[in-house]
Formats: structure tokens, sequence, C-alpha cells
């Protein structure tokens, strides 16, 4: 077999160099490509269909090639000099992890960067991979990279940070959610990332959790609507397309659900909430065609999930008929000795795992340990080897089906044009759409024509860590010394909205602010939550700090009308008095880079607010969890409820019809902009349904849409709902059966109007 390595990726004492001319490496690798294929063998072959492909490969492969494609491990272990030292690429790490041990796939955790962070680097950076995965490894298999892009190409100094999550919920707008993820997409895949772990499909039920804002909110089926929307983006309709990346279906299952709200706590959830709550998101993922899912790192009733066959090979697999790849999380098998303590020992947790389900261990570190072990247990017979080739297969079809075997390089010339300050327009709208005004007494919008004078303080005032949140350049957000999010903050905003004498700024102490309020036409306060990420953001206390509660108190005592501002990943309680003082309160989220733009239209009224809740807002942390769909018997008694939030105009609906057909609910309706200025209005239509012989939720959202409309226009809604959307799982406590459509009377709620059909 005759090949064509191109020896200048190492140097003549045999290290990688990173190249600064990365499209002569592709067109010399191009040509080695062309050379190769002279004598390629079938898996090298692109004209062969996949299988055959990887049924080829497969076959040439080692128990220690086929296990080390089972293996993920983090960037910074092949950097430097070390475990944790980031740096330039090792030849001596990468020759031991993709060579010796055969790793097949590598991630760059929270903060996992090459030096610089740039896009550039980046490409060159999995170029160097590549190049020594593909030129440098007997069977030249490409390298599957992934990463946490969550809200934008989070990772890297200079790229726009779009809103988390539940900032983007707030929409009620999954187109919204697919531009987003399709502009991720893009970036990614410019520096050589195929593979995202995203998007969230957990609920948000319980805001003291710390994961709280990576969610889409507290409702199954606008969840699923969001994620369905973000997977397709993500994905296209061709992994092969140099634009799109694979999208995992995370938690997987039940995730959202720990006890008290705490990070990787086991949950006790009946099956049927389970299935009815917690899986239709996923399962709307996984319908979309995502290639990837990530198990719960957690426990559901008593049983880890990473142990767990019932749900990854039962549910998943024989019930969900996903073919997909089945990651872990973060270390993960390891956790099942340590926290979890089912596991006897590590090699116990290595058999639990692989033979429930898992495919691909996230090591991350110690792949010597993770692959020798489970060599062993294959040897000993405890775990099959056709389970192995199993996983395998899987992997290598999504390395095939990504077209990493005919392009596993990318052109790093381009990288920086492709992501440096790209689809800022669109991080700007998703911003604006998210913002949610709960309160006002008429003191917004500002008029910016007669110039008021406003003070702005608070401790997200002109704080970018802030406004971008956890997962932005480092997992527990911006480090203290980072300059590279570009945007603009909320006290920039206003100056570039209202001029810059007009926006005082201070930054002292209660006391300065309050002073300063008392020549202020009006005062904005910005206050919240600094960064944080899983389980370091859990928290049992959602009352904001006294600080920022006195903060309120002082100013608000001047007089002055006082507009607050919330920047979190999560509702946050604070006392009835305090919030009565106030002028105008809005929820901004975690908006991003562009989050001080979008505010400062807001607020002045260039852009209408159109975000609505896509959770229930506390009184106080004690009520939590707390959800708008929950059964009766259960005081629902929110400080604002789902779906919730102001407008400065006003909306009217009329003239609802439906039809009822075998599998199809038609809802017509129109909705008229009563008011003076332009708004996007969020119809919401909700279902109670008919006595069913179990607990049913007191009303469940069914259908949303989202529609511009001039002042005093209509416009006719039309709304499809698949009758199956309206069934319940029926079934006494023991058991569970086939969700049904329940003959009875329904009641359709509009935009507060009420109609009623019978389904016989």
């Amino acid at each position: 077999m005759a090949t064509c390595k191109p020896k200048h990726l190492l140097n003549q004492k045999g290290q990688l160099i990173m190249l600064k001319k990365p499209g002569i490496l592709l067109l010399i690798l191009t040509f080695s490509f062309a050379v190769f294929a002279q004598d390629a063998l079938l898996y090298q072959n692109p004209d062969e269909p996949v299988e055959v492909r990887v049924q080829d490969l497969l076959s040439r492969m080692t128990l220690t090639e086929k296990v080390g494609q089972m293996t993920q491990v983090n960037v910074l272990r092949l950097m430097g000099q070390g475990e944790w030292d980031a740096g330039e690429l090792n030849t001596a790490f990468l020759q031991e992890y993709l060579g010796d041990y055969g790793v097949g796939s590598v991630l760059s955790g929270g903060g996992s960067a090459p030096v610089p962070n740039t896009p550039e680097a980046w490409a060159d950076m999995t170029n160097a991979l590549q190049a020594f995965a593909v030129q440098e490894t007997r069977l030249g298999i490409p390298v599957l990279y992934g990463v946490d892009a969550v809200h934008g190409h989070n990772n890297v100094l200079g790229a726009v940070v779009f809103p988390h999550n539940v900032g983007v919920a707030a929409s009620f707008n999954p187109a919204l959610a697919g531009a987003l993820a399709r502009a991720t997409a893009e970036s990614l895949r410019a520096t050589g990332i195929h593979w995202n772990f995203a998007p969230v499909t957990d609920l948000g039920v319980d805001a003291r959790w710390g994961r709280f804002y990576e969610t889409y909110g507290e409702d199954p089926f606008l969840t699923g609507e969001f994620v369905r929307a973000a997977v397709n983006a993500y994905q296209q309709d061709d992994l092969s397309d140099m634009t799109s990346v694979a999208a995992t279906v995370k938690h997987f299952v039940g995730y959202g659900a720990g006890a008290g709200g705490q990070d990787r706590a086991p949950a006790d959830v009946s099956v049927r909430t389970l299935l009815e709550q917690h899986l239709p998101p996923a399962q709307a993922g996984l319908m979309a065609g995502a290639a990837t899912v990530m198990a719960n790192s957690g426990a559901v009733n008593g049983v880890p999930v990473h142990a767990s066959r019932a749900v990854l090979t039962g549910l998943l697999r024989d019930q969900l008929e996903f073919s997909g790849v089945v990651v872990s999380d973060w270390e993960d098998i390891h956790k099942l000795v340590s926290v979890h303590k089912v596991a006897r020992d590590f090699a116990d947790a290595v058999a639990m795992s692989v033979n429930a389900g898992v495919d691909m261990y996230m090591v991350p570190n110690d792949a010597r340990t993770f692959t020798q072990t489970l060599m062993r247990l294959v040897e000993e017979g405890v775990v099959s080897e056709a389970r192995i080739d199993e996983a395998v297969t899987r992997i290598l079809t999504l390395k095939f089906e990504l077209g990493l075997f005919e392009n596993p390089f990318v052109d790093a010339t381009q990288a920086n044009a492709l992501v440096l300050d790209a689809h800022t327009d669109l991080a700007l709208e998703a911003a604006t759409q998210s913002m949610t005004l709960l309160k006002n007494n008429g003191v917004l919008p500002l008029n910016a024509k007669d110039a008021p004078a406003v003070l702005v303080a608070g401790n997200s005032a002109d704080s970018m860590a802030n406004q971008t949140g956890g997962w932005t350049i480092g997992w527990q957000g911006m480090p203290n010394d980072t300059r590279g999010v570009p945007g603009v903050t909320f006290v920039d905003g206003l100056r570039n909205a209202l001029g810059e004498t007009n926006v005082t700024h201070v930054t002292g102490s209660i006391t300065d602010v309050a002073d300063a309020a008392t020549s202020a036409d009006v005062a904005i306060l910005f206050i919240g939550e600094t960064p944080y990420a899983e389980g370091d953001g859990n928290t049992t206390n959602l009352q904001l700090p006294d600080a920022q509660l006195e903060l309120i108190q002082e100013v608000t005592a001047t007089g002055t009308p006082t507009v607050v501002v919330l920047i979190a990943g999560r509702p946050r309680t604070l006392p009835e008095s305090i919030l009565n003082r106030v002028d105008a309160f809005i929820m901004a989220y975690l908006p991003g880079s562009m989050g001080g733009e979008a505010m400062a239209n807001v607020l002045t009224g260039v852009r209408n607010p159109s975000g609505r809740l896509p959770f229930s807002w506390p009184r106080e942390t004690g009520q939590l969890p707390m959800a708008y769909n929950h059964p009766p018997g259960r005081t629902y008694d929110p400080l604002f409820p789902f779906g919730y939030g102001l407008s400065y105009t006003t909306f009217s609906t009329s003239n609802i019809t439906h039809t009822l057909t075998n599998d199809t609910l038609t809802i017509t309706l129109d909705v008229t902009n009563t008011g003076n200025t332009t708004s996007m209005n969020t119809t919401q239509i909700y279902v109670t349904h008919p006595p069913a012989g179990i607990l049913t939720p007191e009303k469940q959202l069914i259908a949303t849409h989202k529609t511009q409309l001039e002042s005093g226009e209509t416009k006719t809604i039309t709304l499809e709902v698949p009758a199956e959307r309206l069934s319940v799982m029926m079934g006494d406590v023991n058991s569970v059966q086939n969700a049904v459509l329940v003959q009875g009377e329904y009641v359709l709620s509009v935009n507060g109007k009420q109609v009623k059909f019978v389904v016989e």
C-alpha cells in the first residue's frame, strides 16, 4: 500500500509543527490523498456505502484500536508538559494518547483552548491533531473533536457570545434558537470542531440548580420545540457539510429532577412523570435526528444513569430506536465508585457503564487506566467484544457521516474571518427578543428625544462577565484577566442611545448612588448574579443579596423613578415590599455580548419588549420545585407565572375556531395590535383535560406562535396541533400504559379566552 505523508508536519526532533501556512497544508494533504487513493482500501473509498466502509475498517482493527475509539480525552492532556498545562501540542503526548492508546476523540472542556486563544489557532490545533491521527497512526482514523459551545463559539476570545438558553426560551421563538445553532455550527466547523455537546434537553423546574440557565425552561413542549429547532440547525440534512456539526441530546434523562436542585444529585421521580415530562424534550431531539446522546450524570430512582441498562438500552435503544453514539459526561464512570458508590472499583464501574450502553468515555485525562481496564474486561469475558464492536461501529459511522475521512482539515486562514465578530446582528436580535418586562407603571419607555438625565448603577451595569455568564471563555465564566469578548455593556448601550452626557454611571457606595439619584430623572439599577456553572452555581437561597436589596431601597427612597434590571440565569426572589417600590422591573437573563444594545433599545422603545417567562417565578425559595403544569391539589402561587410578560402596546384575540380530525387539532384565531406601537405578539395556547382517572396538569401548553404586528394590524393565525399532544399516559400506581386521547370535554385557553371541544 503506497502512502505519501507530509513529512513537514514534524521537525527534525520529531516535534509537531503548528503550521502557519494551513492553505499549503491543505494542498499537500489533497495531493497526499490523491496518491494514497491509487491503492486505497475499501474503507478509504468514499464511493462505498458508510456501513460497508465501517465494517471493513472494523475488521482491520485490533482490540487496542477499538477501545481507543471509545476514549475521549481533554485537549489539555495533549499540551505542554502535564495534565493541566496549556500550551503547544506535545508530540510525546500525541504519540502516547493518539498513537499508543488509539484515542479517537478529543474535547475542549470549559477553558481548554490553544495559546493564543484565536480562531486561527484553534484551526491550526485541530489540523495538527488530525495530521497526526491521519498520517502517523496505523489506520489513519481521524479524530472526532467535541466542545461545549452552548451559546455560540463561547470558548474563543473574540467570538460573539449569544444569550444562554433560558433567555432564548423567553423569546418563545424556536426559529430563533435554530438561527443561533446554525451560526454556532458554522463557527465551530470553521475551527475544525465537528461535535457540539448541545442542546440541553433538561427541564428547569428548580431554580436552585446551578445549570438552570442552560435549560429552555420548565415546559416539556416548549423545550422540545427549541431542542428540535437546534438539532435541525446544527446538523442540517448532511453532517458532512463543512458547516454542520453533530448535535448532542443531553442529559438523558431526568437530570433536571435532582433532589433539592442540586447538580448531579439523585432524582426520585415516578415513571409516569419521567416519561410525560422529562422525556419529551429529549425525544424531540432524537426525532430530529440528533447524532449523539450524553448520559445523565445523576441517578434516577436509585440507579446512576451511567450504569442503567434500562435507560440507556431499554428506553433509548429499544423503545426510542436511537442508533447513534452515547457519550458519558466528564469522568462519570469513575464517579460510579467515588460519588454514587454503586461499583466496587473502577473495573466494576467500567463493566457496568459499557454494558449499560455507554459507547464513549469522557475520561478526560487517564486514558491509560480506562483503555487497559476495558481490554482486560474483554479478555476476561466480563464485557463482550461484540459489545465493543457495537460501540465502535456507532463511533466510526459518525466519523464517516461527518466526512472526516475525506475532509479532516479546515483552512485556518479563513477561521478568524468566519468567527471573529460574526453574527453580531443575530446576537442582538436574540437578546432583544428575550427581554421580559415584568412591571411598568409608565416610566418606560424612556423618551430619548427629551434626553433624560439617567443614573446607572449596580454590579452588572458595566460587566461583560456578568452579562455573558458561565461557559464563557472559561467554565465558570470569563476569567478576571480576560478582555476578549466583544460587545456592548449596559452602560455603553444607554450612552450610545441617549448620549454620553445624559448617562451618569456611579460605581461608589450605596450612599454615593442614592446621592446621585436625587439629581437624576430616572435611575436604572443593573443587579444580579456573577458567573457560575454546574454545581458551583447551586444555591439554597434565591433571595437577592442584602446589599442589592439595600441599594434598591435607598434609591427608591429618593423619589426618583427607578427601573430595576435583573441579570441572572434564574429568577431571584425579592420581598414584595421592595418590588412595590420600583417603577419598572425587567428580566434580562444572561443576554450575551449584545445585551447592552438590546436593553437600550427596549428601555427607549426602539423595540417593544416581547419576552415571556419560560419558568414560574417563585415568591420565595421554599416554593421550589415549581411549575405551572402542576397536578390538581398543589398550590401554585408564583410572583410571576409561566408565560408572563408585559408590552408597551396591547393585543386582542378574536374569532377562535377549531376542528379536530383523527390526528390533528387545527386552531384558527385573529390577533390584533390594539395599541400605538409595533410589537411582536406571543400567542400561547393551553389545554385542560377532562377527568381521566389519573391526575393531569391543571393546564398544559400545546402551541405557541410569535408574529410582529403594526399598530392596528390584524393577522389570522392557524396552528395545527397533533392530537397525540393532548394524550395522557394511563395506568394505576404500579403500571404505565400507552398514552391515549381521553374522551370528554377539553378546554382551550388562548390569550385569556376559553373555548371548549369534545372528544368522543
